[in-house]
């Protein structure tokens, strides 16, 4: 801890950074192989997700590629069912993108299986500290929103 008030952000934020890998060992990379997805993939089925139906030019602003990797990805995603492109009312040039019931599907599963791993992750705490969690981790969810 840094001071005598409590651990500062960094010393938080370190300690969630350090438990992260604990957390998913093995989980996704297991996942993503049974299912044919790649890492890059799943980030971007993520950022739909959390998006909702978006355009390319905003998917590829934020993930930080160029939109020609941005598209070959989407072309991925849409071959295997996970993605759908929509044109764009009042112009064509734009194309926008959403999750299909089956990239839905997708991400609901991976979900279960972090969920599950959380789940045994936190029976290690007792019910004060469960509780603590609850309301921190609800506090965050509230307050962090996609950027659009």
């Amino acid at each position: 801890m840094s001071n005598k008030q409590g651990p500062s952000l960094r010393d938080v934020s370190l300690a969630v950074a350090q438990l992260m890998p604990n957390i998913i060992r093995g989980v996704q990379l297991d996942f993503f192989v049974k299912k044919g997805v790649t890492q890059t993939q799943f980030l971007v089925l993520s950022a739909i997700r959390a998006y909702g139906r978006c355009t390319m030019g905003l998917l590829s602003r934020n993930l930080h590629v160029q939109m020609p990797t941005a598209t070959g990805i989407i072309n991925r995603l849409v071959q295997r069912g996970y993605v759908r492109r929509l044109p764009m009312p009042g112009d064509r040039r734009q194309v926008a993108v959403e999750l299909t019931p089956a990239g839905t599907q997708f991400i609901q599963q991976f979900q279960t299986v972090v969920r599950r791993r959380w789940e045994e992750v936190l029976s290690m705490l007792n019910g004060e500290e469960l509780r603590a969690f609850y309301r921190i981790i609800t506090a965050l969810r509230q307050r962090v929103k996609p950027e659009r």
